[in-house]
């Protein structure tokens, strides 16, 4: 399969990356179809250019475990993909990669944040790797919210172009300390503090390029709120109160256009605040089940959400905004 320089320096990089147990574990049902449909793509050198054209010539039967294997809710609809979708899906995790520079990796229909950053200088990036193979599964989970990118979030939220932040030295050695001496009301549990201190020491013991202290970029004051927000609240209770305020956004433009459509009378409103309560209800277990799936396709620990969780969450729902049951309902 055909790729440009810089995608095959990251191959070569993630050629030593070791998935975590957990995604193992999932996948593992559905891999000996993949690698059948992996080998096929491969023999036909498959690229950007005619992935969708390969996976329009598979049976239902390989797009389903092209679905389960990528941890898809959704049947895959080839119409909808893009041409990076429609390759990634192809790939194996470590060999999916984010071609048009957005921030996110594009499998199937899905935006999925990569495990390594592409915005990581290559020995920073091969040290990273080397270090988060040598860590538990729980503290690799932890620590990997230190690659968490604010200014991927920040231009979806207010529709502006994204330049990814540099991640090298000194901004894990920023990020390590805003986490281990968080401030302005800004919180991190003992656990997380732990995890963070095994990823930095062993980091700082395998890396030999240069640690000379370096002028930082300044973070915009929209990016610092966020990451305030985050630390303080816990990766949990941050998405809940996203969760709520999408919840209410939707609800209140629901409730709007069922007075514009039924009227105000007391008859129509007795039955527009049922309507209203219905769709209320649908829309708290819709984001629910996501949350859940969330966390079992991608493996995680059951009690915490890692900052790719994070990330993908806020990602598919600032996008999504949930619009088909409010259409389903006005129907």
């Amino acid at each position: 399969m055909k790729a440009s320089n810089t995608y095959t320096s990251y191959l070569n990089s993630m050629k030593n990356y070791k998935l975590t147990q957990g995604r193992k574990d999932y996948q593992a049902p559905f891999a000996e179809g993949f690698e059948a449909i992996y080998d096929k793509a491969k023999k036909e050198e498959i690229t950007l250019s005619n992935a969708k054209d390969f996976l329009k010539n598979l049976s239902s039967s390989e797009l389903g475990t092209l679905q389960k294997y990528s941890g898809l809710a959704d049947n895959i609809n080839i119409d909808m993909l893009s041409d990076e979708g429609s390759y990634n899906l192809l790939m194996h995790d470590k060999e999916q990669y984010d071609f048009n520079s957005d921030g996110v990796a594009e499998v199937g229909i899905g935006k999925s944040i990569l495990p390594i950053p592409i915005n990581m200088p290559t020995d920073i990036r091969d040290t990273y790797i080397s270090v988060m193979n040598s860590l538990s599964d729980k503290d690799r989970m932890r620590s990997s919210f230190l690659t968490l990118d604010p200014a991927r979030l920040i231009s979806t939220f207010n529709n502006e172009p994204y330049t990814p932040t540099k991640m090298d030295y000194n901004y894990l050695k920023t990020a390590v300390q805003s986490s281990l001496n968080p401030t302005g009301g800004a919180y991190t549990s003992e656990d997380t503090k732990v995890s963070i201190r095994a990823f930095w020491d062993a980091f700082n013991a395998s890396y030999k390029g240069d640690k000379t202290q370096q002028k930082s970029e300044k973070r915009s004051g929209t990016v610092t709120q966020f990451l305030k927000d985050l630390h303080t609240k816990g990766a949990v209770k941050f998405l809940a109160d996203f969760n709520q305020k999408k919840i209410d956004e939707l609800v209140k433009e629901f409730e709007d256009k069922l007075i514009k459509k039924m009227g105000d009378s007391p008859k129509a409103l007795q039955e527009i605040a049922k309507l209203v309560e219905d769709y209320k209800t649908k829309l708290i277990k819709e984001m629910q089940e996501k949350m859940e799936n969330e966390k079992n396709q991608k493996g995680e620990l059951t009690s915490h959400f890692s900052g790719d969780s994070v990330v993908q969450m806020l990602i598919a729902m600032q996008k999504e905004k949930s619009t088909e049951p409010l259409k389903e309902l006005l129907a």
